[in-house]
């Protein structure tokens, strides 16, 4: 493999000194700012380019004579210029694009590995702008709660987990700039919050099963990508001034963030690097009470470093480099006054916990990027070197008792490190009327996971994945019709140590009750081809209908059944990965200024991935077939030239075969299948200094199941009430430099719990939702 990596890697340099005739420029719009991915075609031919994010372009290897250029831009009227170039020259040709209004809600989205627009994705997608962070960002109290308008995602936690926050009933798989956050190894559900809002550009989302990105997209990949240079200034500085408080009782509520970030081009330089500081008061329900700091987000201090240097090399060479540093650590004088279930919620009281700061400790994630234009004839290549490195905190639990250690009780934490390498090729192709092209290559993944006790006791033994996949994608446009297709190879290897599992205790007894079984360990091999093939047409713009078939892999969590296992040897646990297979049909229309699209799905498993609370309190993983199916609709429209309306509507539904005979009779537990989700919103512009917009959010009802003899529910199966809540986002432009910016959360100061509070159906977990908060922001750009 060593042999094969070199020699992908010193295929990028070749035909680097090669002079021959060339065109390049740059691709602005009527503002004189630059049009990324612009497309550049010589027409009558295959050959072209696409524009950097700079709006810089480059066509080389040409013979002299006349050509015909043709410029396009997502969002912009295509223009053509005639040009003669001769032998050996290097023509500069700069265009500048007008707006085309009547294309301004493309989609266009860069997660497939190559840009591409709604148009040519055969499956449902969801992008959401900076513009639409800001907004959505000011009546948030974490980057979870900014997904939640996005149609298939569930609610948000308002905790550091987000337990209960699947896309589609499955898990998806979070990443920044492509690097994965999640923890599939042993998901410990803390992937979603592990960036500051402030450090994204734009979040784009993938729905369904996905191979593109491996183990642990059943559900779809959520990739936040972040901050891009600014090629306008040689100097921008943003800062960044806010408060945050509760509105019924402020008294130790009051909270406060700042973000400073500066960004330029220097010559072929790009750069940009910002930090923030975030620290949070108590969070109070609606009744003004502090609510419980059980994984709470209230009262945690929170920094993140970001920074991204981007250099041209030469006009088909360019190297970037990111780095981002995230931490959110609760820092709380306060304690969990536990409740009783479904009837008096768990709240917090002074008091000094006997423990040390759960959260998120650290999240580094680095990233080198290398593209070369043109490698061989027209093929591009992409080099990405990544690595993470993770480690968070649980709070403090008397389950972790050791009387012959001296343990009262104990903290456990998940550390991560992955390193990884993806080498992409993107290779267009011209026939007559058929265009397209193949992206093909290989992926290469260190991921090694271990769970262990703040003291020091080993949970779960360190785990060593090494994943290599080899993969290829075809898209093919002929008129109106785009046809996708593609196929994944793992090949995966975890390689697993002797251990013992813990041993745990009851308070009153020194002889375990479970764990302390000696382990053999040894190798799991897990080898899997998964396939993809989609359909779009395009005619019509009133109905552009899309039909696909996908599926992704995952090892389902795996440190989960090493922790529990009552086996003395690896090989004897039953570990077999979870393909799913995601059936979709759906369509997107435009009728003037309303625009709708809608989805329905179903996805299937042969093995699943829920889990099951035994009596003793422990979970186990049930390996019964899976169902899941549901809905999507999403709707906006432009009532006037300052209104705009939309909204959207998800469900989701998921069944167990518990049989294994095909009938699928038992529903799957709240914490991966949400109730019902509507969403409603309608803004306001003024002028372009005014904008304001009001949210309403729905959550149905969910009660599939009986409660015990005592009248308990096991987790997952708490019934789930419905509730609603109005959230308020308004910003002034004060001057060209300066805007003001007040958000609420919870307007109308609703009394309610979170969908994980419903359904874990513990009584730590009962803890009321926030009640109305504010959020005040100063932003000013120079």
């Amino acid at each position: 493999m060593k042999h094969l990596l070199f020699g992908m890697f010193f295929m990028s340099f070749l035909g680097l000194f090669a002079q021959e005739a060339n065109i390049h420029g740059v691709i602005t719009d009527e503002n004189n700012q630059p049009v990324a991915y612009a497309t550049i075609t010589l027409k009558g031919l295959s050959k072209g380019a696409m524009a950097d994010d700079n709006g810089i372009y480059k066509i080389e290897h040409l013979e002299a004579g006349h050509y015909t250029l043709q410029f396009s831009g997502v969002g912009y009227i295509k223009t053509s210029r005639q040009i003669t170039l001769k032998a050996n020259e290097s023509l500069e040709v700069s265009v500048s694009l007008q707006t085309d209004s009547a294309a301004l809600n493309e989609v266009v989205i860069t997660s497939n590995r190559v840009r591409e627009t709604l148009d040519e994705v055969p499956s449902s997608v969801s992008v959401v702008t900076a513009q639409q962070i800001e907004t959505l960002g000011q009546t948030a109290t974490n980057i979870a709660d900014v997904l939640v308008e996005i149609p298939g995602i569930a609610l948000s936690t308002n905790q550091t987990s987000n337990t209960g926050q699947t896309l589609r009933g499955r898990k998806m798989l979070i990443l920044i700039d492509g690097i994965p956050q999640s923890t599939p190894l042993r998901n410990g559900s803390r992937d979603i919050n592990t960036i500051d809002p402030s450090t994204i550009e734009r979040i784009e989302v993938i729905k369904g099963a996905t191979a593109i990105y491996g183990n642990g997209a059943d559900g779809g990949i959520v990739n936040y990508i972040t901050k891009k240079t600014n090629s306008n200034k040689k100097l921008e500085s943003t800062t960044v001034l806010g408060s945050t408080g509760a509105l019924k009782n402020f008294d130790k509520s009051i909270g406060g963030n700042i973000s400073q970030t500066f960004s330029g081009q220097l010559n072929k330089l790009g750069y940009v690097v910002s930090g923030t500081l975030r620290q949070t008061g108590v969070f109070r329900d609606a009744d003004g009470e502090v609510i419980s700091p059980y994984y709470g987000l209230g009262e945690t201090d929170q920094y993140s470093l970001f920074g991204k240097l981007n250099y041209q090399i030469a006009d088909n060479h360019n190297v970037e480099l990111m780095y981002n540093y995230y931490s959110s650590n609760q820092n709380s004088d306060y304690i969990a006054q536990v409740g009783e279930y479904g009837v008096t919620p768990s709240t917090g009281v002074l008091g000094e916990e006997l423990a040390v700061d759960q959260g998120n400790r650290y999240n580094h994630n680095a990233q080198l990027t290398y593209d070369f234009l043109n490698i061989f004839g027209d093929t591009d290549f992409k080099l990405n070197l990544y690595a993470q490195d993770f480690r968070t905190v649980y709070g403090y639990s008397t389950s972790f008792y050791d009387p012959n250690l001296g343990y009262d009780g104990g903290q456990s934490s998940i550390i991560s490190t992955k390193m990884g390498a993806r080498f992409n090729f993107n290779t267009p192709y011209e026939f007559g009327s058929v265009s397209g092209n193949i992206l093909y290559g290989i992926d290469v993944l260190n991921d090694e996971t271990a769970q262990e006790l703040i003291d020091g006791r080993p949970w779960v033994p360190v785990t060593n994945m090494t994943n290599l996949a080899p993969y290829a994608q075809l898209k093919t446009i002929y008129e109106n019709f785009v046809f996708k297709a593609g196929i994944r190879f793992e090949n995966i290897i975890v390689d697993i140590p002797d251990y013992t599992t813990l041993a745990r205790y009851n308070q009153t007894s020194t002889t375990p009750t479970r764990g302390g079984i000696d382990v053999e360990g040894g190798e799991l091999e897990y080898n899997a081809t998964t396939f993809n093939v989609g359909l779009r047409y395009n005619k019509w713009s009133v109905f552009k209908p899309f039909v696909s078939f996908s599926q992704s892999f995952s090892i389902a969590d795996l440190g989960r059944t090493l922790r529990e296992a009552t086996e003395n040897t690896v090989s004897q646990i039953n570990s077999d990965a979870v393909i799913a297979n995601n059936y979709e049909i759906g369509f997107n229309s435009t009728f003037g200024n309303t625009h709708v699209s809608g989805a329905y799905f179903i996805s299937t498993s042969k093995y699943g991935a829920t889990y099951s609370e035994l009596p003793s309190g422990t979970f186990e993983i049930d390996r019964q077939p899976e169902r899941v199916y549901g809905f999507e609709v999403a709707a906006d429209t432009k009532l006037t030239s300052n209104f705009k309306l939309g909204g959207s509507v998800s469900y989701t539904e998921g069944k167990l075969d518990t049989e294994n005979n095909g009938d699928y009779n038992t529903y799957m537990n709240s914490d991966r299948i949400p109730p019902l989700k509507g969403i409603a919103y309608l803004t306001y512009n003024w002028e372009d200094k005014f904008n304001a917009r009001v949210s309403y959010i729905y959550s149905g009802n969910r009660d599939h199941f009986e409660a015990n003899t005592n009248g308990d529910y096991t987790y997952g199966q708490g019934p789930i009430s419905d509730f609603s809540i109005v959230n308020l986002s308004t910003s002034y432009q004060m001057s060209p430099s300066t805007k003001i910016g007040l958000g609420v959360e919870n307007l109308l100061n609703r009394d309610y719990y979170n969908l994980l509070s419903q359904f874990a159906a513990r009584d730590n977990d009962y803890i009321k939702a926030n009640g109305a908060r504010f959020n005040l922001s100063l932003t000013v750009k120079l």
